[in-house]
């Protein structure tokens, strides 16, 4: 008897993620010999974005005949992506004339329109890494790729979400404090990271005393591990622990860029969640804090100045990371007295942006939890902003608040007739 081909759904195969692929890959070389201008143009955009950056893409025409060709006389890469329309068995003939120029450590992904589960097996079998169905987009490779390279820690790597004023003054770090204050009671484990080097407040809210910043701590690239990352953590609470800046304003400078990555690596290795607290400056710390983040929380106030210096940041995120969401926007301080405001949804509208949140002015309660080094939902639990942070951090973590029951009869009720 014969058996009909088992059929898979592009949703079936390593199509489009429904997260957003999580990390960095080492340093690699990818070739993608592509036949369609459609895969040409997602390696393009999968070449471009930030967490392929240390690797070195060479995006060439042709199919696997073009592959045999140029790898009779020079290495393979790490990874080659090879794109063919070829049905099964002329597909599975040219990948045995590929195998003889392919190095033995050379992962290789085919991106064909074969769709059935039989080839797949053949292919995996035969010693092919993965197999996309096509078309596949951006997000598709990256995630891939991703998989296929795991960044050398070999551990789960945790979310990094970085908050961002839109002006100075906006509120924004207290927001990220709050945040993170409400994201480590969702998961248990998130780190906050004072990046105001010179003038942060994530000690003094927290009712921290700390006379030397974690900054000026930090030894050489070098020597820096994980051990010596968590003699510099400040607990607060059950779940949340600081990279505070020192409790007195001074003058510091930014650290080497290559020392910021390295704490953000070793802290995304250990926290399932890291929130940045980023200062209102264009720096090189800002910058790459920014491109290295899986969320960007937007905090503005709905004036004028915001609005343009908001448009400004989004169209940067924009250009610099064409795969990723756009930033959460956050409209705080809403109903000032006598200040002539933008609605929040138009002001929205005219980053086109979506509306994460609006968060009314409220300098009664903010003003007395700061003077009490407490975090809003501690000072009080009735406040107007506590379901705002819940539901941000529900966003964040995929968390959502889990209602109540109501005992078997709630679940005999659910199933009555």
């Amino acid at each position: 008897m014969q058996h009909a081909p088992l059929k898979l759904t592009p949703d079936a195969m390593i199509s489009m993620p429904r997260i957003q692929p999580v990390g960095r890959t080492p340093h690699i070389s990818i070739h993608a010999y592509c036949e369609t201008p459609n895969l040409a143009a997602s390696m393009q955009r999968a070449a471009s974005d930030r967490r392929l950056y240390r690797a070195t893409c060479d995006i060439r025409a042709g199919g696997i005949s073009a592959a045999i060709a140029e790898y009779r006389d020079s290495p393979t890469p790490d990874l080659l992506i090879l794109e063919s329309a070829a049905a099964r068995e002329d597909l599975l003939s040219i990948l045995a004339k590929l195998a003889p120029v392919c190095d033995s450590r050379t992962k290789v992904v085919v991106v064909g329109t074969s769709n059935d589960i039989a080839l797949f097996r053949e292919l995996v079998a035969g010693g092919i890494a993965e197999y996309l169905l096509a078309p596949v987009g951006a997000l598709t490779i990256i995630g891939a790729v991703l998989r296929l390279f795991p960044e050398e820690s070999g551990t789960r790597l945790g979310k990094i979400h970085a908050v961002i004023g839109a002006k100075g003054g906006v509120g924004s770090s207290v927001f990220a404090q709050n945040l993170a204050w409400t994201v480590s009671h969702c998961t248990h484990a998130t780190l906050l990271a004072d990046l105001d080097l010179q003038f942060g407040t994530a000690a003094l809210n927290c009712n921290i005393d700390c006379p030397t910043g974690f900054a000026e701590q930090l030894p050489e690239v070098d020597r820096l591990d994980g051990a010596l990352l968590e003699r510099l953590l400040f607990k607060r609470g059950k779940g949340l622990s600081l990279l505070p800046c020192a409790t007195a304003a001074h003058i510091a400078s930014d650290p080497d860029m290559a020392t910021i990555e390295k704490v953000l690596d070793l802290a995304r290795c250990a926290f399932p969640h890291v929130v940045l607290d980023l200062p209102h400056a264009w720096s090189p710390l800002v910058r790459s804090s920014l491109l290295a983040a899986d969320d960007i929380i937007l905090v503005a106030e709905p004036d004028l100045a915001n609005l343009r210096n908001a448009r400004s940041l989004v169209d940067f995120l924009r250009q610099s990371r064409p795969n990723d969401p756009p930033p959460r926007l956050i409209v705080n301080r809403v109903g000032v007295p006598k200040r002539v405001e933008i609605p929040p949804q138009k002001f929205a509208a005219a980053l086109e942006v979506p509306l994460t949140a609006k968060i009314a002015d409220d300098p009664v309660v903010f003003s007395a939890a700061a003077a009490n080094g407490q975090m809003i939902s501690e000072f009080s639990r009735k406040s107007a902003v506590t379901p705002t942070l819940e539901a941000l951090a529900g966003q964040l973590t995929g968390m959502t608040a889990r209602k109540k029951r109501k005992g078997l009869w709630g679940f005999w009720g659910g199933r009555a007739s």
